[in-house]
């Protein structure tokens, strides 16, 4: 297993020559060509890339461009799929089965695509990425963290953990003349050229996202963008995690995503959400202040900036005064202003970003940041009516103990189960449902530190 510095995703031409190779040559076409398959894969995004980019024009700028021009000419193309598990913003209690190594082996042996390589990578990113180093929201999460993982004789669950199977196809020109010959097969019969190439690639990810599905796995396809600026951050590390030319290592590999340790299940097993997503991700919670500072403070831990837009900045006072967290990290602002802050870096995965809106039980509406790991949660203090879209349309929904009638409303809207729905007016105060899109339920105990409850007090409803 080797480590990857910065990007370190596909190959070392791409790290090598980034920026030159994406202003040269972006296909954006094929971002708007969905791919519909059994694991939900969106177009693959190609990448195009010359093999050792940066020590051949410190010998001979000319070589490898034509005459009179500045664009380089490509040698390979390659392409990236992130796996995840089919719900990765509330993962279930059993853990991910290992990713099948022989799903690589045939990709990487398979004639009729002709590929060079194939690889899976993982980038991990550790929490209290960044944070103050006076501030105790780090330590104080990681000491529950590793807690939690001692007892359950397992690693500490990251900030972030993301696996990436990568494919490169070498093209006719290309210095590996022996893979570029048995490349030439494949793109031939798919139409010749970069047309020919893009259709190899794009059956190769195919196939690995349809046996891919089969393990409880779905496939996204990543673009140019997708690796910046999170990827290139000194906060991470990417690890491949098979063996270039054996093949092995992927038995024990597995695409558990990391994310924000909020508490434990009846079962004392991690409860994990997955609120920084490549995409905006909503979450409603009907629940008590205590639940949303927690949130905030967990949030925070793992290396987010937090937003929160409050009609009760009093009470935020506490988190404030004794978090630790400067103005870079934290900032509280009234109702009725655009939320925001124009100073901050745009949200990323070292860097992501929770705007928590505690307006009461009917918010009022509010442009709020939205874009890339980017978690916008509402906090309703009881179930209303009238704001039953929030719910209905969240990614995730947490639910505090709440009187029967209101109970009955939220199975309706929710479609949960019987013995769930008779649980939540009795829940202890501490506990909280959580339920995603995609229908996991889990129960989950806050598990307040020490140092949260000095400050915040015990958790009340």
């Amino acid at each position: 297993m080797r480590t990857f510095a910065g990007m370190g995703l596909v190959l070392a031409a791409e790290v090598a020559a980034a920026g030159g190779l994406t202003a040269a040559w972006r296909l954006r076409t094929r971002r708007k060509q969905p791919v519909t398959t059994a694991a939900d894969t969106t177009a693959v995004a190609l990448r195009l890339g010359r093999a050792g980019v940066a020590e051949q024009e410190d010998q001979d700028p000319d070589k490898g461009r034509d005459r009179g021009s500045k664009t380089p000419i490509p040698d390979h193309v390659s392409a990236v799929l992130e796996i995840e598990p089919l719900d990765a913003v509330l993962p279930s209690a059993d853990p991910s089965a290992p990713i099948p190594s022989h799903i690589l082996t045939n990709l990487r042996n398979d004639p009729l695509l002709g590929l060079a390589d194939v690889r899976l990578l993982q980038h991990i990113q550790p929490t209290g990425a960044g944070l103050p180093e006076r501030s105790q929201a780090g330590a104080s999460y990681q000491n529950l963290n590793q807690d939690v993982a001692r007892r359950l004789g397992i690693e500490p669950i990251p900030a972030a953990r993301l696996t990436w199977l990568a494919f490169r196809l070498e093209l006719p020109g290309s210095h590996r003349h022996a893979l570029a010959a048995r490349a030439a097969g494949p793109i031939l019969a798919r139409g010749g050229g970069i047309t020919g190439a893009q259709r190899t690639l794009d059956k190769a990810a195919r196939a690995a996202s349809a046996k891919l599905a089969l393990a409880s796995y779905r496939t996204i396809a990543l673009a140019d963008d997708d690796y910046q600026p999170g990827f290139r951050s000194d906060l991470a590390e990417t690890h491949e995690k098979v063996n270039e030319d054996t093949g092995q290592g992927a038995e024990k590999a597995t695409a558990t995503p990391g994310g924000v340790l909020i508490g434990v299940d009846p079962a004392h097993r991690p409860v994990t959400l997955g609120l920084f997503r490549r995409t905006t991700l909503s979450a409603a919670v009907v629940g008590s202040l205590h639940l949303a500072q927690i949130l905030a403070l967990r949030c925070a831990a793992v290396g987010a900036r937090v937003i929160v837009e409050t009609a009760r900045q009093d009470e935020w006072d506490p988190v404030l005064l004794h978090s630790g967290l400067d103005a870079a990290r934290l900032a509280v602002q009234p109702v009725g202003r655009p939320v925001g802050n124009p100073g901050w870096p745009a949200p990323s995965m070292a860097n992501p970003l929770l705007v928590l809106r505690d307006c009461g039980a009917r918010p009022p509406y509010a442009t709020v940041p939205r874009g890339p790991w980017t978690a916008v949660v509402t906090l309703l203090p009881y179930f209303d009516p009238r704001t039953a879209g929030y719910l209905r349309d969240a990614d995730l929904v947490g639910l505090q103990r709440m009187p029967r009638e209101e109970a009955a409303m939220a199975r309706h809207l929710l479609a949960l189960p019987d013995k769930d729905t008779a649980a939540l007016p009795d829940l202890p105060d501490p506990m909280v449902l959580w339920r995603s899109r995609k229908r996991t339920v889990r129960f989950c105990e806050l598990a307040s530190t020490t140092w949260e409850e000095a400050f915040l007090g015990e958790p009340v409803r």
